[in-house]
């Protein structure tokens, strides 16, 4: 075989996996449970073809998975989350999130079905990492409530998510109202000592 029909072969390949991801995701939106034959059909590729990119369903959330997390990582990055006072740079953020987000939304509702919170999250650092020191610095500049944890915040927001996310695919909320809910209660919740009547005792 030639470079250029060996070249020109791992490109296909790149193209039918890409394919097959991006009818995952779409398949999972309105169905959670959608099955391999499902996707292969969505990708108009064989059953055949999805088990050569993909040793099987879990295999396939797992590659969609990191996919998303890297789109998700580099939306926030690109949402410069140093830059300015932190609750703009966390609406920045948010708001990046979610549009990318938008694309995986029952990926969103399957992973905590399917990962343990630990793995999860752990999964989840590439874009965490960023977020976690945007929260670090709000709390430092009074923005976001001292008192609260970091690492609590951060459930929150993902817990948020996830609720937003149930929302929009239950079709009781379009995704930009959620998107508006989603930043009004993250940002609600993160400058909550502004108030507060209470303090513990």
């Amino acid at each position: 075989m030639s470079s250029f029909s060996e070249g020109s072969g791992r490109a296909d390949a790149r193209r039918n996996a890409e394919r097959i991801l991006d009818a995952t995701a779409e398949l999972l939106a309105a169905n959670p449970g959608a099955s391999l034959e499902q996707v292969a059909e969505r990708a108009e590729v064989s059953r055949a073809t999805v088990y050569h990119h993909f040793a099987g369903r879990e295999a396939l959330l797992d590659a969609l998975t990191e996919r998303s997390i890297a789109e998700v990582a580099a939306a926030v990055r690109s949402a410069q989350p140093e830059d300015g006072p932190a609750t703009e740079a966390m609406e920045r953020v948010l708001r990046a999130a979610w549009q990318v987000l938008g694309r995986y939304r029952g990926l969103v509702i399957v992973n905590p079905r399917r990962l343990a919170r630990a793995e999860l999250r752990a999964r989840l650092q590439p874009a965490l990492g960023p977020i976690r020191a945007l929260l670090g610095r709000g709390r430092r500049s009074g923005e976001f409530d001292p008192e609260l944890p970091v690492e609590w915040m951060i459930g929150v927001i993902t817990d948020l998510i996830h609720a937003a996310s149930q929302q929009v695919s239950a079709g009781t909320m379009r995704p930009s109202a959620a998107e508006r809910i989603l930043l009004r209660s993250a940002l609600g919740v993160l400058a909550s000592h502004r108030v507060a009547k209470w303090r513990d005792r």
